[in-house]
């Protein structure tokens, strides 16, 4: 006896909790796991036009330097969109700095880099 039951009975209480709690558990990760799918993707943005800014706005400026690679984005929200490139020296290579552009969307629909930091 344990507990003024015997032993038996505590067995098998125990073994329906286990038994609830288990389909507690699974009930509660169909869910979770079922509310993340309703979500939709973000749009791909083509990175195309926002190279091409970057490339006129660093000419413009007179920076010495050329895009490398795409870290992060374009993301687009609304008139103005971001973006964070890696960039190096426009005729030696050599290592990268990472910049983040800022831009903005002309009304003819172009985008055109505005700042960077």
């Amino acid at each position: 006896m344990i507990f003024g039951k015997p032993r038996k009975q505590m067995e098998i209480a125990m073994t329906c909790r286990n038994r609830l709690l288990g389909v507690l558990i699974l009930l509660a990760t169909l869910a979770y796991l079922s509310a993340g799918c309703d979500q939709s993707a973000a749009p791909v943005v083509d990175s195309q036009p926002f190279e091409a800014a970057v490339a006129q706005y660093l000419d413009q400026n007179n920076m010495g330097v050329a895009l490398k690679d795409i870290k992060v984005g374009p993301t687009v929200e609304g008139q103005t969109a971001t973006l964070t490139a890696s960039l190096h020296h426009a005729t030696m290579g050599g290592p990268a700095v990472t910049w983040t552009f800022r831009f903005e969307q002309d009304t003819d629909g172009t985008w055109k880099a505005v700042s960077h930091k």
